[in-house]
């Protein structure tokens, strides 16, 4: 399967490279900032499939890249992207559709943060 070439600037010394999932990359842009993102190609990742379930991978995601904010203003990066419960696990089935298809949004991460719903 296919992954983007995603390097993360974390601060002045330390860069990660990451192979994530077109749909990440606007998770990835709302956590750190489009500014500390360059996205790269797509490649091939050996041994690495792309999920089917959209709850699922919703759930995974949750879990992965946590919660911003705290008590009744706590929401995680997924819900804040995509939309929370239903809402959300179907616009994300929308972008992992889109990716299937090779169609990645071209848009500022202020345009994609709530984009899909």
């Amino acid at each position: 399967m296919q992954f983007r070439k995603v390097n993360i600037l974390r601060d002045e010394t330390t860069s990660i490279l990451s192979l994530v999932a077109d749909w990440e990359v606007p998770l990835l842009e709302a956590i750190h900032g489009e500014e500390r993102l360059s996205i790269g190609e797509l490649v091939e990742a050996q041994g690495r499939e792309w999920p089917t379930d959209a709850r699922g991978e919703f759930q995974r995601l949750g879990a992965l890249y946590g919660v911003t904010g705290s008590g009744d203003n706590a929401l995680s990066f997924v819900e804040r992207v995509y939309g929370a419960g239903s809402i959300g696990v179907k616009n994300l089935e929308r972008a992992m559709a889109e990716a299937r298809g090779g169609k990645r949004k071209q848009k500022g991460s202020e345009e994609l943060i709530g984009a899909f719903g």
